[in-house]
């Protein structure tokens, strides 16, 4: 803390992003990776807990890099939700509003009981979990199935994802994510579990040997079913960012007043996982590492469809759309593709665009 006579420190600039596109980018952490960055938010834990701070609502969202390089530092933001609970380490001080994030909250905050700083731990669970496979360990079709497994710890180190996962680090997430509070890993329990202390730096998961995240491999078997269980975590991060109304889509990518989401579909501009979203007046695409395209429908030319290989069985899966400037853009991997396209040609002729349709 500067002194009333020093300066205060220069604000420092993180221009690496959240945690959570990092992740859906690279599909994974390592064990080595995924212990360095726990080690980072158990340390900075353990210092807020110390001075009497509880963060309340830890997730990828809230963890920025410093910058975009592969090991890069990893500080811990948005003090909105945080409690100042005591200066005394010795009281015993319980907190009662209910906040946090679906997800990653603590059973004793759905609960309704009074709660302690504990629940920063849990979170670091939830984490955790995430980064060593790639998606949630607690999920549901709704908020409600959801919270129901969150209050009793219901939740799986699932088959195949987690097999390459050693014991240590299975053990590390399980020893917090404990529906009791006083049974759970304090800070200084945490950095003392063997997974931590460990020296091991094995890159081992489940994803060693994959393509790089977004590159589409040909999924089979229980790689289908992996691959199912990361594009949701994928459509969660991007539905995050862009809501269920127009106003975050007309701020991302300033679209003009008076514009309507008509469609929202999934799919691949190229090779980078994403969402195609038909507005009133535009085309727009927003994929994974906050990859953005917005098309008029004035300056579109052409959309057809199309296959992504030629070789293809079927008549594929692809929209290409070509701008009246000769720009061509791929749009692969649709699961609606005739209801986006029908869309596309509604908001045509509700504008009187001139675009062939192919």
């Amino acid at each position: 803390m500067p002194t009333r006579d020093a300066p205060a420190p220069p604000p420092q600039i993180l221009d690496g992003g959240e945690l959570f596109d990092r992740i859906v980018a690279r599909g994974h952490y390592s064990e080595a990776d995924a212990r360095d960055l726990s080690i980072t938010m158990v340390k900075a834990i353990q210092y807020l807990h110390s001075i009497g701070i509880a963060h309340r609502d830890l997730k990828p969202e809230n963890l920025l890099l410093k910058d975009s390089s592969e090991n890069a530092v990893v500080k811990i933001t948005d003090f909105g939700l945080s409690k100042i609970f005591a200066p005394d380490a010795e009281a015993e001080v319980v907190m009662k509003t209910a906040c946090g994030t679906p997800g990653y909250v603590a059973p004793e905050v759905l609960q309704h009981d009074p709660y302690t700083s504990q629940v920063d731990l849990w979170s670091i669970g939830v984490i955790v979990y995430i980064l060593l496979c790639g998606f949630p360990p607690f999920y549901g079709d709704n908020d409600a199935q959801m919270f129901r497994k969150i209050k009793a710890a219901q939740y799986k180190f699932l088959a195949p994802y987690w097999d390459p996962i050693s014991d240590e680090a299975k053990d590390f997430v399980a020893k917090l994510l404990v529906v009791d509070p006083a049974k759970r890993m304090t800070p200084d329990q945490c950095l003392e579990h063997p997974w931590l202390k460990s020296k091991d730096k094995s890159t081992k998961n489940l994803f060693a040997g994959k393509e790089a995240a977004g590159s589409a491999p040909e999924p089979s078997g229980d790689g289908e079913a992996m691959d199912n269980m990361h594009a949701s975590f994928v459509d969660f991060n991007l539905d995050r960012k862009m809501g269920e109304g127009v106003a975050k889509l007309t701020e991302a990518f300033d679209l003009p007043a008076g514009s309507v989401k008509l469609k929202k579909s999934k799919c691949a501009l190229v090779n980078t996982v994403g969402q195609l979203y038909v507005t009133t007046f535009h085309v727009c695409f927003l994929g994974i590492g906050s990859k953005k395209l917005a098309l008029a429908l004035g300056d579109i030319a052409e959309v057809k469809k199309a296959k992504r290989f030629a070789i293809s069985p079927g008549d594929g899966h692809a929209i290409h759309i070509t701008t009246k400037d000769g720009a061509k853009h791929e749009f692969n991997g649709f699961t609606e593709r005739e209801a986006t396209y029908v869309a596309i040609q509604g908001a045509a002729a509700a504008q009187s665009a001139t675009i062939t349709f192919k």
